[in-house]
């Protein structure tokens, strides 16, 4: 080994040449070592802290920055933050050492534990509660959910469990003690009608965006097989009497049910062989195809019909 690469490796071991992220993702038990020596040290502020989500971010930014002038390492602030959740991450999958803070943090701030009922506690902080909500609901995916009570229930269990989790040491609730906090949470949030709102606008913005995802696919798949129901929607019309119905748009609902009821199962296999899946494709496709038929000159063939046979 000639001497550009030995100086090169020494280089490597002292993280000379690594980003401060990189730096710090390699020494990770070096970091906890750091924290668990100095984290009682923060004692004077916790009486200034709202929570124990607040005072983990002050014992964080602490513990990185001591390990980085341990390690002669300037960092700025603007690093420390972008270092913060890998701190966090780091600390809750050291069980033992964040139980350790945690039990630490109550211990110097008794009046945080919960000696009243959990829907009390709950009702007397509707701000911070609603911090939480904030913060949160972003993680939960609204495409998942059939309707925006579902997904809003859900949104407020998962506030529920973080803010108990993180500004008391009761983390440990029941199915019944959701139910009891549930319309609280609800009330809080409500209080607050420019968050309810954006929970709201949340959940249609993405769900109108698989809307749109949906329709495409279908609109592509109906593209692909265009003559195929033409000849269906031709069949439907000539075959239907137009003197059973009362007016035209009746007799075109009926067209384009009898057309995409006979395209879709002619295409089963492609759709979802199972009947339910063909009724479902059967609702998503009708209007599609009704959209279809205004805009194409067999319109006026269907109204040429209806008007001829009456």
């Amino acid at each position: 080994m000639n001497l550009r690469e030995d100086i090169e490796r020494i280089k490597e071991v002292m993280g000379i040449n690594e980003s401060r992220d990189v730096f710090f993702k390699r020494r990770q038990d070096e970091f906890l070592d750091v924290l668990f020596t100095s984290f009682e040290w923060m004692d004077e502020f916790i009486e200034e802290m709202d929570s124990f989500e607040d005072y983990l971010k002050l014992i964080l930014r602490h513990s990185i920055d001591a390990f980085f002038e341990f390690n002669d390492i300037l960092v700025t602030s603007d690093v420390i933050n972008e270092l913060l959740p890998l701190a966090l991450k780091t600390l809750r999958g050291d069980e033992r050492l964040f139980k350790k803070v945690k039990e630490h943090y109550y211990s110097k701030k008794p009046d945080t534990t919960i000696t009243e009922s959990i829907d009390r506690f709950l009702t007397r902080r509707e701000l911070e509660f609603n911090k939480y909500i904030r913060n949160h609901f972003g993680n939960v995916n609204p495409r998942k959910f059939d309707t925006f009570e579902n997904y809003l229930d859900y949104v407020l269990q998962y506030a529920i469990m973080i803010f108990f989790s993180n500004v008391t040491d009761h983390s440990d609730l029941k199915r019944k003690d959701m139910e009891e906090l549930a319309p609280i949470a609800l009330h809080h949030l409500k209080q607050d009608q420019d968050l309810y709102d954006k929970i709201k606008n949340e959940y249609f913005k993405e769900i109108r965006s698989e809307q749109r995802m949906n329709e495409s696919k279908e609109i592509a798949f109906i593209k692909r097989r265009m003559d195929t129901l033409l000849d269906y929607i031709e069949a439907s019309y000539d075959w239907l009497s137009p003197r059973r119905f009362n007016n035209f748009d009746e007799f075109l609902k009926r067209v384009v049910f009898s057309a995409t009821r006979d395209f879709v199962a002619d295409h089963r296999y492609e759709m979802g062989g199972e009947y339910e899946d063909q009724l479902k494709s059967r609702e998503d496709l009708e209007p599609i195809i009704l959209e279809f038929i205004k805009d194409h000159p067999i319109y006026d063939e269907i109204y040429d019909h209806f008007i001829s046979n009456q």
